[in-house]
């Protein structure tokens, strides 16, 4: 049993009503930091989708690009322009290539492919 003493409301008539205080405050705090939650929330949420689309939109990329040998997991790859137009994937990183004819004409940039089977942009 709970010592009536000890509770922090009177327990018969005759002890003084409790009075309410102001919450206004305290409601006004709670609805800031409630928004304040839901807001960076959506904002991860935001940011998570627009990586996964570019994710999706890089994997597409280089899936449509020629492979001439098996891609290894976890190793980079640079996508290259060459003379007619069309793209390449090569082993080969944009400052080990020599000034021959064969140089590329441009760099679109270094992927690496995941164990899922997504490219990952590297730069």
């Amino acid at each position: 049993m709970t010592d009536k003493a000890l509770l922090p409301y009177g327990t018969s008539p005759s002890f003084p009503a409790i009075e309410m205080n102001c919450t206004f405050e305290w409601d006004n705090h709670l609805a800031g930091k409630a928004r304040n939650t839901i807001t960076a929330r959506a904002e991860e949420i935001k940011n998570d989708y627009q990586a996964l689309t570019d994710l999706a939109k890089d994997t597409e990329y280089v899936n449509s690009i020629e492979k001439r040998y098996d891609m290894q997991v976890g190793r980079s790859y640079w996508v290259y322009e060459k003379k007619d137009g069309s793209l390449f994937l090569s082993m080969i990183e944009p400052h080990e290539w020599n000034d021959t004819a064969i140089r590329p004409t441009a760099y679109h940039g270094e992927f690496v492919l995941s164990p899922d089977g997504t490219w990952n942009r590297q730069t």
